[in-house]
């Protein structure tokens, strides 16, 4: 028995490895109708900087918002990496693909199992063969083996590999767009700091003017209208203050959401908006396809779609199985460990679908419908991305001149103010010219702090669209866990921690899967 059970084995497992995978080869996504798109000539905001994409999506983005040197931002934007519920259950969805995958992987080989049991039974007397009551003792092992001939539970965990590559890749995503939009808040919340300085000196302004103007009326220099004039001023200020005020107490309480924590919790200190822009690395627009997770993440799910066509073409195919058993049975279980107990047995079963009223044609027809979503969802994707990167650009290169001009208009409104003042003073015009001169002058430079938010907030969008930082680091040679098998993908250091998912090197279980090459 021994010798004829092994050379079943044997046989069964030169067939299984002989067995061939039915379906598409995986044939990388081209853009389409984006593929003209992606050329020098179309990012002529670029200045020249344009170089070939070279894939680089698995490289470690870095620290990206030390462009702007502040130390406050940083250590904000790490809580957020390490607080944020969004962000800890993105990672635990990464961790169930990956384990998906390994269940999927575990029907590859035999299942060997175990058991025992022991039964009493007592026959009715009135049959007609009655042995009155035994008992039976069994123990033994048995093997259970579905020979994947057509690779169709090669082709399943092509796509749960995928999968669980485009979950990583959108965990990426997720996260830097969580540290932009606290980025973005930062820049909001100091740009309000910066007019609420304003605000505060002006009001002081405007309470030393009505008492200047309530002494001229006093004095019969001025009438009861400029002292009301004066007075609309000093209200108009502080109503502005309390706006700002209530903004600020807004956008503080955001952060705090984003970053993961009670608004309670954060402290920032209060400091206006500097005007000294930083200094962007020589970014390009073909980084864009280097870079950008959400761009990786729609290429896996093309892949993993892809893989799924095979899956449901191996269903035209035979099914084979094998199981066998060996026991130890006997009626006593002093006799159990014997030689004269032992029992075997070897099903191999074949499993052909012959006529199932136009199921399986249906589930191919499906599977083909949602790779063409993917590759349409992938064009998408590329196409938003190369909007996203010239709408940051053009952001960036118009408020740089919009900014300059807007300074000299408040050099010029703050001069016609003074004139203005100037002129009342020496009794030439009413205080209708002075308010309008300091309402205007009050509006040209809060515009001019909300164009320098928007300076630094086009510099994240541009970072942002371009898929993360720039520093070209080695990817960790940490792994996801100590029995994360070599090839499923690197670069997790701490799987209890979001925060040290940093790397984005991934590569497939088996040798197939390597098919799929990334952007």
């Amino acid at each position: 028995m021994g010798k004829a059970f092994e050379r079943t084995l044997i046989a069964a497992s030169a067939v299984s490895l002989a067995g061939c995978m039915v379906g598409p080869d995986y044939v990388e996504p081209s853009p389409g109708v984006c593929e003209s798109e992606i050329k020098a000539e179309h990012f002529f905001r670029d200045e020249g900087l344009w170089k070939d994409a070279a894939p680089s999506d698995n490289l470690p983005k870095g620290d990206w918002w030390e462009v702007f040197n502040d130390p406050e931002l940083s250590a904000l934007l790490k809580t957020c990496r390490e607080n944020s519920p969004s962000l800890k259950a993105a990672f635990y969805r990464v961790e169930q693909a990956r384990q998906t995958a390994r269940m999927d992987e575990g029907e590859l080989y035999p299942w060997l199992n175990g058991n025992a049991s022991f039964a009493r039974t007592a026959p009715s007397r009135n049959t007609r063969v009655s042995y009155g009551q035994y008992d039976t003792w069994l123990t033994g092992f048995g093997i259970t083996w579905d020979l994947d001939l057509f690779g169709r539970i090669r082709s399943i965990i092509e796509s749960d590999v995928a999968t669980a590559q485009a979950e990583l890749d959108a965990y990426e995503n997720l996260m830097l767009l969580l540290q932009s939009q606290v980025a973005s808040q930062y820049f909001t919340i100091r740009q309000l700091h910066s007019e609420r300085e304003l605000l505060v000196r002006t009001l002081k302004v405007r309470k030393e003017q009505t008492e200047l103007v309530r002494r001229r009326v006093a004095s019969d220099f001025a009438d009861d209208l400029d002292l009301q004039r004066a007075i609309q001023q000093e209200c108009e200020a502080a109503a502005q203050l309390a706006q700002v005020d209530r903004s600020m107490a807004v956008a503080r309480n955001d952060i705090a959401v984003l970053a993961g924590m009670p608004p309670s919790q954060l402290k920032l200190s209060d400091l206006p908006l500097g005007d000294k822009m930083p200094k962007l690395p020589q970014a390009v627009p073909s980084q864009l396809l280097e870079r950008r997770p959400d761009i990786a993440q729609a290429e896996r799910l093309v892949y993993a779609a892809n893989a799924r066509i095979g899956a449901a073409q191996a269903a035209y195919f035979p099914t084979v199985s094998l199981t066998a058993n060996t026991d130890l049975s006997a009626q006593n279980i002093d006799k159990l460990i014997n030689s004269s107990s032992f029992a075997w047995g070897i099903s191999p079963q074949i499993y052909i679908p012959i006529f199932q009223a136009g199921r399986t044609y249906a589930q191919k027809q499906v599977a083909l419908a949602a790779h063409k979503e993917a590759l349409e969802n992938y064009k998408s994707t590329v196409l938003s991305a190369i909007g996203e990167v010239e709408n940051a650009l053009s952001q960036i290169n118009n408020l740089r001149v919009e900014y300059a001009k807007r300074m000299a208009v408040v050099e010029a409104s703050l001069k016609v103010e003074e004139l203005t003042q100037r002129q009342y003073d020496l009794g030439f015009v009413d205080y209708f010219s002075v308010s309008d001169a300091q309402s205007l002058a009050l509006l040209n430079e809060r515009e001019q702090l909300a164009l320098l938010g928007d300076r630094f907030r086009a510099c994240v969008n541009l970072i942002v669209a371009l898929g993360g930082g720039w520093q070209n680091e080695k990817p960790s040679a940490d792994w996801f866990d100590n029995n994360t098998k070599p090839g499923f993908y690197e670069g997790i250091s701490d799987p209890a921690s979001p925060a040290g998912m940093q790397g984005e090197n991934k590569t497939p279980v088996s040798e197939e899967a390597s098919k799929g090459a990334k952007l």
